[in-house]
């Protein structure tokens, strides 16, 4: 223990988690997961289910059981009482409005303990978790598949592509879990939903940028070219640069030599990413300084924070 650091009371916490205060309750869950207390992970799985009864009144915003499951499974201890009970788990509360489920981070959150812990039943329970009506749930389950390790996921990931989703958060988690479960296998799949300006489009796109896929460069370089310029500005460009693909780069380095106004300087902004690599900026100014409008290059200073040479 490092001087002047006040020792930890087990004693206490023991106390705390045998209370009935979910604010409480996570205030300790919190001090065992940073301290690693496993000694005291029967102790967090009992104070569960005393949670869950008159949820409402003693754990508002399911802080308490969102902090045990997280406790739990850092220290990878399984408990079916929390994680099996959790992933099903709804806590309706008052609100303007409907009632408002405050139990979707739990759920997302035993998903990922499912998949994690390797169980038999993890894909059963990650595709219900996929169909959830909370968004924050749905993200969590498609990570999950993507954590899962199981090439047989992509099965699911696939179907929830085809069926959409209406949060684009939640088509690009399933994305970018295809693409680590099946990096090759996956790429004529999500190259296919480069069809147009939707969501599902944009979701593949910055997938397989984020991801570095290898072989993706022509598929995005044809999406760039038929979609609009507002999508092109916003996203297609953005992935080409994430890409960091030679022929992805150079032909934003063409739009921004000779494009128009608009499309050059959506293509600087893009390329501006990665403004701490000096052999890019350095060809990111030449191609700025030739653009016959002095507004592109200045719109180029501007995004690299210094003047562009006359």
């Amino acid at each position: 223990m490092e001087r002047g650091e006040t020792p930890l009371d087990l004693a206490v916490l023991r106390d705390t988690l045998r209370g009935k205060s979910g604010l409480a309750i996570a205030t300790a869950a919190r001090v065992v997961r940073a301290h690693e207390l496993t000694d005291l992970a029967d102790a967090l799985a009992a104070a569960f289910p005393v949670l869950t009864e008159r949820g409402v009144e003693r754990d508002p915003l399911c802080k308490g059981k969102v902090a045990i499951a997280r406790a739990l499974h850092e220290l990878d201890r399984w408990y079916d009482a929390v994680f099996v009970v959790g992933a099903t788990l709804t806590q309706p509360e008052p609100a303007w409005g409907p009632p408002v489920d405050t139990a979707a981070e739990l759920r997302g959150l035993c998903g990922l303990a499912f998949a994690q812990a390797g169980r038999a039943d993890a894909l059963d329970v990650i595709a219900d978790l996929l169909a959830d009506p909370e968004r924050i749930t749905r993200v969590a389950a498609a990570q999950a598949l993507g954590d899962a390790g199981r090439p047989d996921a992509t099965a699911l990931l696939r179907y929830k592509l085809r069926l959409g989703d209406p949060e684009p958060e939640v088509l690009a988690a399933c994305v970018a879990s295809m693409l680590v479960l099946a990096p090759r296998g996956a790429l004529p799949f999500v190259t296919s939903l480069l069809v147009g300006d939707d969501d599902r489009s944009t979701a593949a796109a910055l997938g397989l940028a984020e991801r570095r896929a290898a072989g993706a460069a022509p598929a995005l370089l044809d999406w760039c070219q038929r979609i609009s310029a507002a999508t092109r500005a916003r996203v297609g460009y953005l992935a080409l640069a994430l890409l960091r693909d030679d022929a992805a780069t150079d032909h934003l380095l063409g739009r921004v030599t000779d494009g128009a106004r608009a499309d050059a300087i959506a293509a600087i902004a893009a390329l501006a990413t990665f403004r701490d690599d000096p052999a890019l900026v350095a060809r990111l100014r030449a191609a700025a300084a030739a653009h016959p409008d002095r507004a592109v290059a200045a719109a180029c200073g501007d995004r690299l924070r210094g003047p562009i040479p006359p």
